[in-house]
């Protein structure tokens, strides 16, 4: 394997697990454009997005992670800051990976085709949706829909 095909996987690696293209750019020493151009490579979308319906599998434990750790808070002591701040990270990492955090560089689960009304999810987003509704939870509350009417 070359050089490049060794940082081309690093990158794809990188950005299957929700890394920013210029934090990779950086990490591996090549232009911002070059881990665009990785990105969009049919092959590299393909990949990305298999290694993020993984990551959908552990969507339940970070969820049950963040709920513990919200519900729980005022029961922590203040200055057992490290492990709450480790496990906060921990959470987060996974779902801003999986594009369920809102993050503007991960924001797009869900966006509006400004041409039609429909409202398109990500197929990851969907298999996270889908798992959650099979165990009776219901993630989105009728007052909480995309298109309202006025």
């Amino acid at each position: 394997m070359g050089q490049l095909d060794h940082v081309k996987d690093k990158v794809v690696k990188m950005l299957a697990g929700g890394e920013p293209q210029t934090s990779i750019a950086g990490q591996v020493g090549v232009n911002q454009s070059t881990v665009s151009r990785f990105a969009n490579e049919e092959e590299a979308i393909k990949t990305i997005e298999e290694e993020k319906l993984k990551l959908v599998e552990v969507l339940p434990d970070a969820v049950a992670n963040v709920k513990l750790l919200v519900e729980g808070m005022k029961d922590v002591p203040e200055d057992d800051v490290k492990k709450l701040g480790l496990c906060y990270k921990a959470s987060t990492d996974v779902l801003k990976a999986t594009n369920v955090f809102p993050s503007p560089q991960y924001g797009y689960n869900i966006y509006n085709d400004n041409s039609q009304t429909n409202t398109v999810i990500s197929p990851a987003f969907q298999v996270f949706l889908d798992f959650q509704a099979s165990n009776g939870e219901k993630m989105v509350e009728d007052s909480d829909s995309i298109n309202q009417s006025s």
